[in-house]
């Protein structure tokens, strides 16, 4: 006899905050639909925006803090 869910489900610990029930899926299995297939130019443009971005947050971050010594020096230079 094979098990049915209900039997495989008996041994699962219940989860907290549904109740014991099984989860009900967030998306029904008519909607439900595989990813589109990634190319490796999709997966190189990703990594190469992501590189770009963080360059630029540095880039950014590196100016405020020239700025900030710039202002911190001629501050000093005033008094």
């Amino acid at each position: 006899m094979k098990p049915t869910l209900e039997d495989l489900l008996a041994s699962v610990p219940a989860r907290e905050g549904n109740g014991g029930k099984p989860l009900a899926p967030s998306v029904s299995a008519s909607k439900a639909r595989g990813a589109e297939p990634v190319t490796q130019i999709d997966k190189t443009s990703a990594n190469a925006k992501r590189v770009l971005d963080e360059e630029a947050q540095a880039r950014a971050d590196k100016m405020a803090d020239l700025k900030a010594a710039r202002e911190a020096r001629d501050a000093s230079d005033k008094t």
